[in-house]
């Protein structure tokens, strides 16, 4: 399994290559096609998400989930798509975040309200002792996760399209994240040594984690200081230091987010993550180190340059 991910996350680059080109060929500052392929990647990750908590026996709603998921990615669009409308106004940055958040947390918690079941008698609460107390509450808080981990993350993340340097941040941020997990692997398995995180994830070394973090950086050095240009001649290149600096910030992000989505597989007590194709795992073992190294990507690139 380990190795299929590891190859879903080599393939990952030359995908996401494809991706810019595309998205490029369209010759639209709207983005459209990596709004939609957002949409379709976030959609996933949701239904993902949801099945695994109901593996541990609560009940989010999946369509609430996408439904904001959806809105958030959209109100980054939403500007760009319909520049000289009411709704770009309504949409514009300072105009929506504070009840952007109050929208999903009135929704989450009506919908809690509207499917909380109490038990009919003093029998049923014997019978039905193994549910978790304050199954419901957690389920809204799960929703409210789901929610932001993939709809808030993604739609941070998705702001380096419209940087001045497009394709070249986001270049950097897919090459630092994936090429980090290709140095864990090839460290942990030469190296080997002491376990990271032995009753998280017992495949992890500390070896692979170092050769995670170095890799990352030094692959972001190579892309920001010598291949991005070569591509594009408008990109600048960056110093030495900066991109290492890049990388290492960027890339543990990443080793962060790939340990989180164990730690959310743990404790629900699944294995894996529903399979995209067979012995392939899920779209969020590919996906987890750039959902929560996207963000991070974003200050760093303004901050470290």
């Amino acid at each position: 399994m380990l190795k299929h991910r590891l190859l879903m996350s080599a393939l990952l680059i030359p995908g996401a290559i494809g991706l810019f080109v595309w998205d490029h060929s369209y010759g639209s500052n709207a983005a459209p096609v990596l709004f939609v392929v957002l949409l379709a990647i976030s959609a996933r990750c949701v239904w993902e998400l949801v099945v695994l908590s109901r593996a541990a026996g609560f009940q989010p709603s999946l369509a609430l989930c996408w439904i904001w998921t959806w809105s958030l990615l959209f109100a980054v669009w939403a500007t760009r798509l319909f520049p000289s409308s009411s709704m770009s106004y309504l949409f514009q940055q300072g105009h929506v975040p504070l009840g952007w958040f109050a929208f999903i947390s009135v929704s989450i918690l009506l919908m809690a309200v509207i499917r909380f079941r109490p038990p009919q008698a003093s029998a049923d609460v014997v019978a039905n002792a193994f549910l978790p107390v304050g199954q419901q509450f957690v389920s809204a808080a799960i929703e409210f996760f789901i929610i932001h981990y993939i709809g808030m993350m993604l739609a941070v993340t998705a702001q380096m399209r419209w940087f001045q340097e497009d394709y070249f941040a986001l270049g950097a941020l897919v090459i630092a994240t994936k090429m980090g997990d290709v140095g864990a692997y090839t460290f942990g398995r030469l190296i080997g040594g002491p376990k990271m995180t032995p009753r998280l994830s017992p495949g992890k070394t500390w070896s692979g984690g170092v050769g995670h973090v170095v890799t990352a950086g030094l692959s972001s050095a190579a892309w920001l200081c010598w291949l991005g240009h070569r591509v594009n001649d408008q990109w600048q290149n960056w110093a030495f230091s900066s991109a290492i600096l890049f990388g290492v910030v960027v890339g543990f992000a990443g080793l962060v987010g790939d340990l989180a989505e164990s730690l959310i597989k743990r404790d629900v007590g699944v294995k894996d993550a529903p399979a995209l194709f067979p012995g392939f795992g899920g779209l969020l073992d590919v996906m987890d180190s750039l959902l929560l190294a996207g963000p991070v990507a974003v200050f760093m690139w303004h901050w470290a340059r």
